[in-house]
């Protein structure tokens, strides 16, 4: 524990001074009354950036980084409940609804000195556009139904769509502007390219936003100093370190000492010893992570396929004592849920899905019935069927390693419940997010083909929701193969209905309609649903300004921190 300390405080140490950062020394800026500038706000984690490659990404540590380096046309303000402008001062809707005109911050400037303007919007939007299908999947839904882009002017975007949007403008705020100079030469081999350029290893990062990374460490500290070239808000800050934790309860000590000024998630079993810390101060907001067993459900695997069946993962997930993780692993700071929408969603999510009961008993009675016998040693059998042997119901469950709570401990209450229930299962190890995502899809997939999804049966899992529904009904669609689905789920009909409901202009259709969605995926149980967490983070009182709700959803997470003067 000593050791892990002090390695991730020398290497701050040695990364601040390498980037020219004093803690003490002023950046100018307003001065405004009780607002200190300068100093370097360092924001403890145990999330971290895999990529600033937004073609090719997990975490959602690297969304909160490309709101503060790709500009955003828009971004949400404290509480999440409103959009306004980042990048554009303010925007038009045209023609029917299928024309949005932006008009942009002029005289700004990528951080190489290189003009940002209209046009790098428009390349990176029919970039994307043009690869939805492939390379740039990831990025696609924030442009759903957009045929093209246009540059008028270099202050002007013109967005065009083949149909009214519902939720043209929820989608956007997640729609990173590139720079064309970096990025363009990265088109070749179909677009495929595009998903293997790493900006890290070319730092500092050609940045358009209000920072720019100057030193980038997967597991270590990655710092961030004001971009010069941003003519928006300017950040208090002379720079902000993101200090990567392997070690949580050194995180929590480094806080309370003063080595780092805030975390982004407090530890839950470490809650109470940080509220009673005389210098911090708790922050809890609306949790947005949602925790769940994630089910394969890709209907072309060989491989016991009796967990397509939703009875029998209903039945299993009856088993889970829900309750005992919340209080276990979350430490009460978390709540029951059912939806994959969780209640970030607010009025979207179906209110008629309610928590699974944990009713063992029950779900015994539902396999004895689906014809699933416990053999001698008390292991179920699953009877041959479709050219499938007959086999014993035991499976591995993959964990990954990069979960910012104790995975190893949700395992092991999952592992007691399926055992209740005569299905064995062992523990298969993830590794971090990348590899454990790997592991879901396969070495080869491929939609077109069908290929992947065939290299896992059960995993823990957990997604950070959005305040619109769009993403999270997205990522169990096809086109989502290889990119965000991690369920191999392929179901035309549901995909005709994700692409219906961002048409509906009408909010009270398209609730309907996501209300619909959210019940399918609830009864085909591609997911397990467990808990959603709480937010809760933390900060110094030396600092004010942290809204850690804002993190991946508005720049200003970053700028508006400031030391108390």
């Amino acid at each position: 524990m000593k050791v892990a300390r002090l390695g991730a405080m020398l290497a701050l140490a040695g990364v601040l001074v390498a980037s020219g950062c004093g803690g003490g020394s002023s950046s100018g800026g307003s001065g405004s009354a009780g607002v200190k500038e300068g100093g370097i706000f360092r924001i403890g984690t145990t999330n971290y950036i895999d990529t600033m490659n937004p073609f090719n990404y997990i975490e959602a540590q690297s969304s909160v980084a490309y709101q503060e380096v790709y500009p955003t046309l828009i971004a949400y303000d404290a509480g999440l409940k409103k959009l306004v402008g980042a990048w554009a001062t303010s925007w038009d809707v045209s023609d029917g609804g299928k024309t949005y005109t932006f008009h942009l911050r002029p005289g700004g400037k990528w951080s190489d000195g290189t003009p940002l303007t209209a046009d790098d919007a428009a390349w990176t939007a029919n970039t994307i556009v043009k690869y939805q299908s492939g390379p740039t999947a990831v990025q696609a839904s924030a442009l759903a139904h957009v045929t093209k882009a246009d540059a008028p002017d270099k202050n002007t975007l013109v967005i065009h769509y083949d149909t009214p949007v519902g939720n043209a403008l929820p989608q956007i705020q997640t729609f990173y502007t590139l720079p064309k100079h970096v990025w363009e030469k990265y088109l070749g081999n179909g677009g495929k390219d595009l998903k293997t350029y790493l900006p890290e290893q070319h730092l500092p990062i050609v940045s358009g936003g209000p920072f720019q990374m100057t030193q980038y460490q997967k597991k270590g500290t990655t710092v961030f100093k004001p971009n010069p070239g941003w003519n928006g808000p300017k950040p208090h800050v002379e720079a902000v370190a993101l200090v990567y934790y392997t070690n949580s309860d050194s995180m929590i000590a480094d806080l309370k000492s003063g080595n780092v000024d805030a975390v982004d998630q407090v530890p839950f079993n470490a809650v109470k010893p940080v509220q009673s810390a005389s210098n911090v101060q708790v922050d809890k907001y609306p949790g947005g992570e949602i925790v769940n067993i994630t089910w394969n459900s890709n209907p072309h695997k060989t491989k016991n396929r009796e967990l397509l069946d939703p009875k029998v993962k209903e039945a299993l997930s009856m088993c889970v004592d829900r309750q005992q993780i919340i209080d276990v692993v979350f430490s009460g700071y978390a709540h029951p849920e059912g939806s994959l929408l969780g209640t970030i969603a607010g009025d979207w999510r179906n209110p008629d899905i309610p928590p699974l009961q944990h009713d063992c008993d029950k779900a015994n009675q539902t396999l004895d019935q689906l014809g699933y016998k416990r053999g001698a040693n008390g292991i179920r059998v699953a009877p041959a069927t479709n050219g499938q042997p007959a086999h014993p119901m035991q499976y591995q469950i993959m964990v990954p390693s990069s979960l910012d709570f104790n995975g190893d401990r949700e395992f092991a209450i999952v592992q007691q419940g399926f055992q209740q229930a005569g299905v064995k299962v062992t523990e298969l190890a993830g590794g971090d997010a990348t590899a454990a995502y790997a592991i879901e899809t396969g070495p080869k997939c491929d939609p077109k083909t069908n290929t992947g999804y065939d290299s896992f049966d059960i995993a823990l899992w957990d997604w950070v929701a959005a305040p619109d529904p769009d993403f999270q009904l997205s990522v169990v669609t096809k086109p989502q193969w290889c990119s965000w689905s991690d369920t191999g789920w392929d179901n035309p009909a549901y995909d005709k209905m994700y692409l219906q409901q961002a048409t509906l202009v009408d909010q009270g259709q398209r609730m309907d309609l996501v209300h619909k969605m959210d019940k399918i995926i609830y009864d085909n149980w591609l997911y397990t649903q467990i808990a959603n967490e709480d937010g809760i983070a933390a900060h110094s009182k030396t600092w004010d300004g942290y809204d850690p709700e804002l993190g991946g959803y508005s720049p200003m997470y970053m700028i508006t921190p400031h030391q108390v003067g």
